[in-house]
This record gives structure tokens, C-alpha cells and sequence, in this order.
């Protein structure tokens, strides 16, 4: 199957062309959204990056730490667990394998993760 997907493109003159820069994406995993906040909160030390380090200090009262932990405080102030990466994929799956419950729609699905 491999090879006739590589023998169809090599027939296909559109396929041959390049791409210009502009309609290519890259998706690049940059890290740990969370380590910016979880360096501040716990020692102090800002991105070196400006605009970032403006960012954290004016987000980071919405946030804190526990245990190593990064919480956010929700709208009504309960502690909301700031996960990342591989945690959000095994949130997601259990949610909807069921272990939360039936899923029911995006609202309830919602809920049910917070």
C-alpha cells in the first residue's frame, strides 16, 4: 500500500510542485505551558522573553502551587488542576470511554472534566 501511494504521487504533477512558506504549518511542541508560571510562583524568575515575562506576572494571581502542583482559581475560586500533554489525552480518553458517566453532549462532557 505504501508503494502505490508513492508510485500515485510520483505520477501527480501537483504533487511534485513545492510548497511556498506560506501555506505550509508546523506544528512544534514548545514545552510545558505550565513551567513559566510554576518558575514564578515558586522562585521568582520571569522568561527572559519580555512579552512572556509580562504575561506570567499578570496571569499568574489566577494561579498556584500545591505540592508542585499548578492549580488555576476557578470563576467561583475552587481549584482548577492545570494539566498538560499526555494528561489531557488521558483525561479526554477516560471521559469518554465512560468512566466519568455516559458522555452527553459537550456542555455535560465539559462539567464532568472541571
Amino acid at each position: 500500500m505504501k508503494q502505490d501511494a508513492t508510485n500515485l504521487q510520483g505520477k501527480c504533477a501537483k504533487c511534485q510542485e513545492y510548497l511556498d512558506v506560506r501555506e505550509a504549518l508546523f506544528v512544534e511542541k514548545a514545552g510545558d505551558w505550565r513551567q513559566p508560571y510554576l518558575d514564578y510562583l515558586e522562585h521568582k524568575l520571569l522568561p527572559s522573553n519580555r512579552n512572556d515575562a509580562l504575561n506570567v506576572q499578570k496571569k499568574s494571581p489566577r494561579f498556584f502551587v500545591e505540592n508542585g502542583l499548578l492549580f488555576r482559581r476557578g470563576l467561583n475560586q475552587a481549584p482548577l488542576r492545570c494539566i498538560d500533554g499526555d494528561e489531557v489525552t488521558t483525561v479526554l480518553n477516560e471521559v469518554h470511554a465512560g468512566d466519568c458517566g455516559e458522555n452527553q453532549g459537550g456542555s455535560r462532557l465539559f462539567k464532568k472534566i472541571l
